[in-house]
C-alpha cells in the first residue's frame, strides 16, 4: 500500500525554520560584498530577505536627511582599459608554382 501523501509532506514548522536559515544565510553573503550600509539594505530588500522590521523607504529617506549635500548616490563608474596595441603583423603570401601540363594531341 502506498504511503499517504500528508506522510510525505513536510510539516510546516521544517519549512519555516529552512527559510529562516537561508534567509540568514543570504543576508550574511550580501553584508560580505555590499559596498556600505545602503547597498546592503538595497539587495536585502530587492532580494527580498530584509530582517523583520527593516523598510527601505524609511532608511533611504533617514540616509538622505543625515547626508543633505548628496542629493543622489553616485557610484564611482568603471573604465575600461584600452586594449594593448599589437605590433602589425607581417603579410606572408603564399608563392605557389603553376604547373603547366602539356596536351597531347
Amino acid at each position: 500500500m502506498p504511503p499517504k501523501v500528508t506522510d510525505t509532506r513536510p510539516t510546516p514548522e521544517a519549512l519555516h525554520a529552512v527559510e529562516e536559515e537561508t534567509a540568514a544565510s543570504a543576508r550574511r553573503i550580501v553584508a560580505t560584498y555590499s559596498q556600505d550600509f545602503l547597498d546592503g539594505v538595497t539587495l536585502m530588500c530587492m532580494l527580498g530577505v530584509e530582517p523583520k522590521g527593516l523598510v527601505y523607504k524609511k532608511v533611504a529617506a533617514e540616509l538622505e536627511d543625515a547626508e543633505p549635500n548628496v542629493a543622489k548616490r553616485t557610484r564611482k563608474k568603471a573604465t575600461k582599459k584600452a586594449p594593448a596595441k599589437k605590433a602589425p603583423a607581417k603579410k606572408t603570401t603564399k608563392k605557389t608554382t603553376a604547373k603547366k601540363t602539356a596536351k597531347k594531341v
